[in-house]
């Protein structure tokens, strides 16, 4: 799934306490579960990237981050909601995280499913599915990893030019 040779480790993001980057280096935006968030995730991504100087690599973050949101929007929020005759109305919020790192951007997104993403084999006639094969291509690493407390962080790290 993922090269953790170098690079940030997945343990040491969303999930460990033990890596605490400088605040100026993070960037959060929780995001409601509605088809918009994807283009205010992607937006919030250009915001913080020209402000970090990182408009070469702004692109691919877009995409990356874009396609991140929209899988934890189909897959991770639709498979946590409460069957149809529950009343409840779930609060499932969806994070997005960029994280600055001197040679990598590290752009994760975290939810309340436990599924974890996979792969799909690519079929040039499916419109869904691409995702993360596009996810895999861009990044440098890319991975998923449990939280604690239930859920996941689904990451991509981007290299930095230079």
């Amino acid at each position: 799934m993922a090269n953790l040779a170098s690079g940030f480790s997945p343990a040491l993001s969303a999930v460990s306490a033990r890596y605490q980057p400088a605040a100026a280096s993070i960037a959060a935006l929780p995001l409601c579960p509605a088809p918009a968030s994807a283009r205010s995730a992607r937006d919030f991504t250009a915001a913080v990237l020209c402000t970090w100087g990182l408009t070469d690599i702004l692109p691919d973050a877009r995409l990356v981050v874009s396609e991140l949101v929209t899988n934890a929007l189909r897959y991770g929020i639709i498979a946590e909601l409460p069957a149809p005759s529950s009343r409840a109305q779930p609060s499932l919020p969806i994070r997005l995280r960029l994280l600055r790192h001197p040679a990598a951007l590290r752009c994760e997104v975290t939810d309340h499913s436990n599924v974890m993403p996979t792969c799909l084999a690519t079929n040039d006639n499916a419109e869904i599915g691409r995702g993360l094969s596009l996810v895999a291509a861009l990044s440098h690493q890319w991975g998923a990893t449990p939280l604690p407390a239930g859920g996941k962080c689904v990451w991509a790290d981007l290299r930095l030019p230079g």
